[in-house]
């Protein structure tokens, strides 16, 4: 019988360049519960496609993952202020923040590349702040997607957080 071996094989996404970089919001995906080493977090991760092209000329796409809390610590809510250029008002708390509805919203989002102790290098988002358009004025429906994105919950065979978690796979 044939040895059974793997290998790590490198990623065959593009790594998007650090920097400042147009994008637009094109998914807001509930990850459901996750383990972490305080316990089960409800999560989700932010989906947001660059306007910058890579070699192959599509567009960049790039994730941010935060823990599902509109906490005034939280990273989600500080994102989302700072994304929509002023904070959440009291009601908006109250009632909570439907992330539909920045889908599809510009803004600018800042890479960062972050190499881990094993060398692999990560493009990660610093920050997701404002889009402003050419006449410096807050624009938040400026940009256009590609239409090559496909949102996760329109995927075939697409199972929500807790039938996933019941059924697995």
């Amino acid at each position: 019988m044939p040895p059974l071996i793997i290998k790590d094989e490198p990623s065959e996404y593009p790594l998007c360049p650090d920097g400042l970089h147009a994008a637009i919001l094109v998914d807001a995906v509930d990850l459901g519960k996750q383990e972490s080493p305080w316990g089960a977090k409800h999560k989700l991760s932010l989906v947001f496609e660059t306007q910058l092209k890579d070699e192959d000329d599509k567009p960049y796409i790039i994730v941010k993952r935060y823990t599902w809390s509109l906490h005034e610590k939280s990273n989600l809510r500080k994102d989302l202020e700072r994304f929509r250029g002023h904070k959440l008002d009291l009601n908006e708390l109250k009632e909570g923040v439907d992330l539909e509805a920045y889908i599809g919203m510009s803004c600018n989002i800042l890479v960062v590349h972050n190499e881990v102790e094993d060398g692999k290098v990560y493009a990660n988002i610093e920050s997701v702040l404002p889009y402003k358009n050419a006449k410096g004025k807050l624009s938040y429906f400026e940009l256009a997607p590609s239409g090559t994105y496909q949102r996760v919950i329109e995927r075939e065979g697409y199972k929500n957080p807790e039938e996933f978690a019941l059924n697995g796979v």
